[in-house]
């Protein structure tokens, strides 16, 4: 667990030096701008551009927009969609994308060498829930894989992250293995038919439903 734990902080160190190239807010410090907008309705017209509620909330917050590895200078934010039960419950709608699959960095990388160790590191979840034009955000979560409490979530994100890498490297191929993983799968992203097939790390709803505050 040691061992585990000091990887850990090498991967939150290396990270954290990449996206401070361009000057970004810390996770506390969107997480306080998150919390002011806590039960504001924002008036947001649906688009077919599915990432409109996360940039309207990165302007918000003081995200700038680049092609850095994180959003903030120690960490990343996801937002992702509510959906309302009939029993009154808040649930996630979907899954969240972490980012892409690259097959020779799953043949050749560890889970803590990997890019999706690097982006769930420390992440700032934010909840939403959009009634027609209208969206409003959720008490938001962080959750920093180097505190002692998580150390179980780690061992599981592990134990997908393997249990994906060795069908891959048994098999030769990755489809037939959306089904694998308890919180970390991975699935085909693209534009849709027709579209080249290429496939990215996204974390399951349970994962949400387990670690993040839905209300």
């Amino acid at each position: 667990m040691k061992q585990a734990k000091k990887t850990m902080e090498h991967v939150i160190k290396t990270v954290e030096k990449s996206a401070k190239t361009v000057e970004r807010p810390t996770i506390e410090e969107v997480c306080a701008k998150v919390l002011e907008n806590v039960n504001i309705l924002h008036n947001l017209p649906k688009t077919k551009n599915k990432g409109m509620p996360g940039n309207y909330l990165e302007n918000l917050t003081g995200i700038p927009t680049s092609s850095a590895c994180l959003d903030c200078s120690d960490g990343e934010v996801k937002i992702f969609p509510l959906k309302l039960t009939k029993s009154g419950n808040y649930v996630p709608k979907e899954t969240i994308a972490v980012t892409m699959l690259s097959k020779d960095s799953l043949t050749t990388h560890t889970f803590e060498e990997s890019k999706v160790c690097q982006k769930l590191s420390k992440v700032l979840y934010v909840p939403y829930f959009r009634n027609g034009d209208i969206i409003q955000y959720f008490t938001p979560t962080i959750i920093d894989l180097r505190q002692e409490k998580y150390a179980p979530l780690i061992e599981t994100l592990r134990q997908d992250y393997d249990a994906i890498r060795k069908h891959f490297v048994e098999t030769g191929a990755l489809e037939g293995s959306s089904n694998i993983g308890k919180y970390l799968q991975n699935r085909t992203k693209g534009a849709g038919k027709g579209a080249p097939k290429t496939r990215a790390y996204y974390l399951r709803p349970l994962f949400m439903k387990d670690f993040v505050e839905m209300a």
